[in-house]
């Protein structure tokens, strides 16, 4: 937990840089209402509780207050005010607005699903939350934020190969009182957040929360009016602290969160027109969209369909103009090939003048967005002495969400995802700690296991004529990709440091970590002239399917099979920190970490059990980190904490494109170079500077051979790329001055965030990247009474209104070449109001 002093103003802290890398922020208190000084924040990066500046690890660590005063309202915010973090929201494929997209240093995960872990671990009051969709969420009642870089491997365990989020929340207070807040803005947004704590004795004591968000989108339909990346959500959460002795204390929490908005705010970003006319042999990888285009009454288009008859005739829309310099003999054999001409302006014709820009889309399909989250856990700890405490972490959590999206964002039928995912999660850790007169060690055990049913259903133009699906064209079909994924995990871990002297120290951990993977995937495939409804498909196949391992046109149906894989690994870390003085330190430091393989889900079309085995599993990954760091509190004004870094990223799992359908392979191998640095500085007891900046050298250096029997895969992943999420550069900067006037505290502030440009896969596929550099600046007025009860602030976000990319996925090279982006929301005042009492 991170403590801070009651009713103290407080403001963060970040860094600056230089050639250093980063260690810990840190927030600000005021001993007076118009003065500023350096505040002791404890952590517990560790599983103990430290001194931020005494830990030799590079975290960085922020407030409930020092989160509010710079505007930091969404888990998605945290990014901005923290080096070399990524945190975004919108996972490409999900089209759910609550699905996230988290990167430290370079590692993390893009897929959204259940089969793919995430390469971050986000952690909320101790217990892990598996998934990736839900880890986008509103910070309404948070005590503080953590955020650990690089492996944490053997206090966290798998899927934290890339660092750790701690998120922890506010515990109900010793006498009763609370807070309310209630805030508008542009786009129609309003939001309320009303929180109460009521000590039922001196034992028994609770907290209670209700908040709620509107806005209206920032991305508009063009053909409906209906606006995307929009917010509609509401949370409620109730807490129980019981404290029977002074030495042992039982937390009981629940959460509901409950979403329902319009679908997530992704744009056209471009289509392969396969534009060259004499391009009549493979590769041509925008054949779907070509198929679209005809099937549309596209005339500047052609498609010749995959498996026809001898010479495999041309198909042209009525009317169409277009004449092959051949005179439209074509090759026998091999894979579609397609037209569409890039020069004609024609709402038909899937080219890039559907482009309707960043904040709107030609897209048709009906979109949705919708997620039902609750969890409970119980916490115990107890005080076996003064030196030893027993803690047990036990949770139980529900996730089902909804995302429906228009992939290519136009009015043709080229690629439309529909999920739906469902599943439940339980965790339980025990942990015995030890603090003692020059020795501290934790030793734990801990158990996860979760089961998601995933439902995907897919819409694609890629069938030749005769065929009909039921939804407006008489060239599409239907696949459904259902899987079950049944993961399991336990782990045995333990951690020591020991002080040699007054200055030097060292530490030592290791963990044991066994998992298994399971995958239960059902496959089929249906064309339905009468209504196009997937129940009435024929489950049952012919001997003719099955002898085509039910490749073909018609009904389809693969009985599942549970496949099941086994992982383990050995992690550990050690370092050694010796103290240059009583407020400066130095460390160096050496991390592993693992996550974990799995089995790929996403077919987009059935395949035979054979190619199954050939691709369908794909291995874990690993990072070992050697990093080199320091903390200083030069002065009671001023503190820098850096550190540099060296990784060896290997078995990267990365998407690759079979057909369509996206799949994880292990591509290769990455290094990853870099720094952070934070500084804190207080010019004067009224100002305060905020600083960090973080730097980047993160790219592949081998590529792996991918294929699929005797198919060669080529995702576009190649050496020299850089990896998604890793801007070379990024930084903020924050200044912040506080008055008194009259009864008043006044607080004006100023945030500026830059980032180098940005990939968002690992292809790097520029139509889709943030190609440029960025600046946002964020002001905000805070306006305070004297007994702090009432609050006032007034702000802008994104004041020079910049337009710049956040997330990015793209089919561009595979046979339905479309691209989409997301843009971050335009400038956006607004205004809250907060009362404590």
């Amino acid at each position: 937990m991170i403590y801070h002093h009651t009713h103290a103003c407080k403001l963060p802290a970040i860094g600056l840089l230089a050639l250093s890398v980063m260690a810990g922020n840190q927030a600000l208190a005021q001993n007076t209402k118009n003065s500023f000084a350096l505040e002791e924040i404890t952590v517990t990066a560790r599983k103990v509780e430290e001194n931020l500046q005494d830990v030799p690890v590079a975290v960085s660590a922020f407030t409930g207050d020092t989160l509010e005063r710079r505007q930091i309202t969404g888990t998605d915010d945290i990014g901005k005010i923290t080096p070399n973090l990524q945190f975004t929201a919108n996972a490409p494929l999900a089209g759910n607005n609550n699905s996230s997209v988290i990167f430290i240093r370079g590692v993390g995960q893009i897929s959204p699903r259940a089969n793919t872990d995430p390469g971050v671990g986000l952690y909320i009051d101790d217990v892990y939350m598996g998934q990736s969709v839900g880890g986008t969420m509103e910070m309404r009642d948070i005590a503080g934020v953590q955020v650990l870089r690089g492996p944490q491997g053997t206090l966290f365990g798998r899927n934290t190969i890339g660092g750790a989020v701690l998120i922890n929340t506010t515990q109900p207070g010793e006498e009763f009182g609370g807070t309310i807040k209630a805030g508008v803005g542009e786009d129609s947004l309003f939001e309320f957040f009303g929180a109460v704590d009521i000590p039922f004795s001196d034992t028994v004591k609770s907290r209670f929360t209700l908040g709620s968000k509107k806005q209206d989108g920032y991305v508009k339909r063009l053909n409906d009016g209906t606006d995307l990346g929009d917010t509609n959500n509401w949370t409620a959460t109730a807490k129980f602290l019981f404290e029977p002795t002074n030495d042992l204390a039982v937390r009981l929490a629940f959460d509901y969160t409950e979403a329902d908005e319009n679908g997530s705010p992704m744009v056209f970003a471009g289509v392969n027109a396969n534009s060259d006319i004499n391009n009549l042999l493979p590769p041509n990888d925008g054949w779907i969209a070509a198929n679209a285009s005809v099937a549309a009454g596209c005339t500047s288009a052609w498609v010749i369909s995959a498996g026809g008859p001898p010479g495999r005739p041309l198909e042209t829309a009525p009317g169409s103009t277009i004449t092959l310099p051949n005179g439209g003999v074509t090759p026998n054999g091999g894979p579609p090939l397609g037209y569409v001409d890039a020069t004609v302006d024609d709402p038909t014709c899937a080219n890039d003048f559907q482009n309707a820009g960043p904040y709107a889309n030609n897209g048709t399909k009906k979109l949705e967005s919708s997620l039902e989250n609750w969890g409970v856990s119980m916490h115990v700890e107890y005080d076996l002495n003064e030196a030893m405490t027993l803690k047990s972490v036990t949770s139980y959590r529900d996730l089902s969400w909804t995302g429906v999206r228009d992939a290519d964002n136009t009015p043709l039928l080229i690629l439309e995802t529909d999920f739906e995912s469902s599943g439940d999660q339980f965790s339980q850790e025990l942990q015995l700690t030890y603090q003692g007169e020059g020795l501290t060690g934790v030793f734990g055990l801990f158990y996860y296991e979760e089961e998601i049913e995933d439902i995907l259903t897919l819409g694609v133009s890629d069938r030749p004529s005769g065929f009909s699906c039921g939804v407006g064209t008489d060239r599409c079909h239907l696949d459904s990709d259902n899987n079950i994924t049944e993961n399991e995990s336990w782990a045995i871990f333990t951690q020591w440091t020991k002080d040699f002297t007054t200055r030097l120290s060292g530490t030592f951990g290791i963990r044991y970590t066994e998992e298994t993977k399971g995958s239960l995937p059902e496959q089929f495939d249906w064309i339905d002239s009468v209504n196009g409804d997937p129940d009435t498909v024929n489950r049952t196949p012919t001997a003719d399917q099955l002898a085509a391992n039910g490749v073909g046109y018609g009904d389809f149906y693969l009985e599942p099979k549970l496949y099941e894989a086994d992982f383990q690994a050995t992690t550990i870390s050690a370092n050694v920190s010796y103290d240059l003085s009583d407020t400066s330190m130095v460390y160096l430091s050496y991390s592993e970490g693992f996550k974990g393989g799995g089995w790929n889900s996403t077919f987009n079309f059935p395949i035979s059990r054979e190619d199954l085995a050939e691709g369908q599993q794909f291995d874990q990954e690993e990072v070992k980190t050697v990093e080199l760091g320091f903390k200083s509190d030069i002065t009671d004004n001023l503190r820098i904490n850096g550190a540099i870094f060296s990784s060896d990223y290997t078995d990267l799992q990365f998407t690759y494109r079979v057909f369509i359908a996206p799949w994880f392979f292990n591509a290769g191998e990455a290094s990853i170079d870099g720094a952070e640095l934070e500084l804190t500085w207080l010019p004067s007891e009224n100002w305060i500077i905020e600083a960090g900046i973080g730097y980047l050298d993160a790219t592949i250096d081998k590529q792996a051979d991918i294929s699929v029997g005797t198919q060669v895969i080529s995702g576009g992943v190649e050496e020299g790329n850089k990896l998604p999420f890793a801007p070379e550069l990024q930084g903020n900067l924050g200044i912040g001055y506080t008055v008194v006037i009259g009864d008043f505290t006044v607080m004006p502030r100023v945030d500026v965030t830059y980032s180098d440009e940005v990939y968002f896969d690992a292809s790097n596929t520029e139509v889709i990247a943030q190609l440029d550099s960025y600046t946002t600046v964020d002001l905000s007025l805070a306006v305070e009474t004297s007994d702090s009860r009432w609050r006032v602030v007034l702000g802008v976000n994104n004041l020079t209104d910049e337009e710049y990319r956040v997330s990015g996925n793209s089919s561009y090279t595979s046979g339905s070449g479309y691209a989409e982006v997301a843009y971050a929301r335009p400038r956006m005042a607004f205004a809250n109001l907060t009362y404590e009492f």
